[in-house]
């Protein structure tokens, strides 16, 4: 076997959804900030993309996170998606951790203190609860997050006029109450769901008047906070209740007054998985707003150790991705 590219890979799930934490095989990459890296990693080396998530060697919901050197923090990380790029990504940091873990690298005085990470959207920090010395959950202290714009009108094809709030958790998001829409919330609708929430974020970036956003988070009311449902593309969902979503939940829910400082917030994805979050303190955002310090818990489990090999005559080299 001759082959072109090798890379090694920590394979996890976070609440369902993966991430594909790559230990070897990136090229080095320029520049001084993570942002720097990862803006030189989409320019020269955008094919790797391609390699690693799209099929055959992974799928259209595949994540990855590549660390790389940071100056202002203990580690750097930004994260690749199948379709697209993120400043930040809650499920693939709880990955990240998840995968130093099973490896046995997780920095020294982590489980005192936690480490530091730079990212594209801002330096983060986590740390670990332990049982016996193994890894029960990782939590996340994001960040800062805000709303940024509160009773969004949008008539979206098929549905009508929908109402939504945008909201910043690392990546913006336009929050829907799933009961504005009539389709049974769950798995086995998720292709519907998938085709709704592609028709809100569409009409919201044909209008003015409101950021753009990235993704569409319906949520729907259970005890104690929400069933989350993240649409990322027209055949992409969030499994997890979504890290960085769940982020701008609680920055909607804080500035609309129902949510206090402190108070406890589950965040469960369409399969029941939860993540436990509260806002953690008070901040101010990029441009000086009023924000909120989201703390998200979640834990990630292994799903596989690999080696991914592109073999020289390989015809597929850059994988690929049905629509």
């Amino acid at each position: 076997m001759r082959t072109s590219r090798v890379f090694t890979v920590i394979d996890s799930h976070t609440a369902g959804h993966p991430t594909r934490t790559v230990t070897a095989g990136i090229p080095p990459l320029r520049g001084h900030s993570v942002r720097e890296q990862r803006d030189d990693f989409r320019a020269v080396h955008d094919g790797l993309r391609g390699l690693l998530l799209h099929e055959p060697r992974g799928h259209a919901a595949m994540a990855a996170a590549v660390p790389v050197p940071s100056r202002e923090a203990d580690q750097g990380l930004f994260f690749i998606f199948s379709y697209a790029y993120a400043d930040m990504c809650g499920h693939a940091t709880i990955g990240y951790i998840a995968s130093l873990a099973a490896m046995g690298a997780l920095p020294a005085g982590f489980e005192q203190n936690g480490m530091s990470i730079e990212t594209p959207a801002g330096i983060v920090h986590v740390t670990g609860t332990f049982e016996a010395g193994r890894l029960t959950s990782v939590v996340l202290r994001n960040v800062p997050s805000y709303l940024a714009s509160a009773d969004v009108t949008v008539e979206a094809e098929g549905l009508g006029t929908v109402t939504c709030d945008i909201a910043y958790g690392g990546i913006l998001y336009a929050l829907v109450d799933a009961n504005q829409i009539d389709l049974p919330f769950g798995i086995d609708h998720a292709s519907r769901w998938c085709r709704a929430g592609m028709a809100i974020k569409e009409a919201l970036n044909a209008a003015s008047g409101h950021p753009q956003v990235s993704s569409v988070l319906f949520h729907q009311a259970i005890e104690g906070g929400a069933r989350h449902l993240v649409i990322l593309a027209g055949n992409k969902f969030d499994r997890s209740p979504c890290g960085t979503g769940t982020s701008a939940r609680l920055a909607q829910l804080h500035a609309r007054g129902e949510l206090a400082t402190g108070a406890p917030y589950r965040a469960e994805n369409i399969l029941g998985v939860p993540f436990t979050a509260k806002v953690a303190e008070l901040a101010r955002g990029s441009n000086g707003q009023p924000a909120v310090i989201p703390e998200v818990r979640g834990m990630a489990h292994i799903s596989a150790f690999s080696t991914l090999v592109l073999e020289a005559d390989d015809p597929l080299s850059a994988g690929f991705l049905p629509s």
